[in-house]
């Protein structure tokens, strides 16, 4: 999914242990732009990390994976890309 966000808010960023070393990572809450009821999702920043803050615009591409453990299945939100508009 390619499309403008609103930034809500941005987790604090981890340090986390990968196979190629460590990387990091934060939680950005984003919502589609339209109204107060619009669509937001909670998608995980990889890699280097950008300082985003509340009503930020941004372009970005979010990345949509379904995983299963125990039964169960889960859903993961990547950001693909992310770009500041304003």
């Amino acid at each position: 999914m390619k499309t403008i966000f609103r930034i809500i808010s941005q987790g604090e960023t981890q340090t986390i242990n990968t196979q190629n070393g460590q990387s990091q990572k934060s939680t950005v809450v984003l919502q589609e732009l339209g109204g107060r009821y619009e669509n937001t999702f909670a998608a995980t920043l990889l890699g280097n990390q950008i300082t985003l803050s509340a009503n930020e615009i941004v372009a970005a591409s979010l990345r949509f994976t379904v995983h299963e453990y125990n039964g169960q299945h889960y859903q993961d939100i990547t950001i693909q890309d992310i770009i500041k508009l304003r």
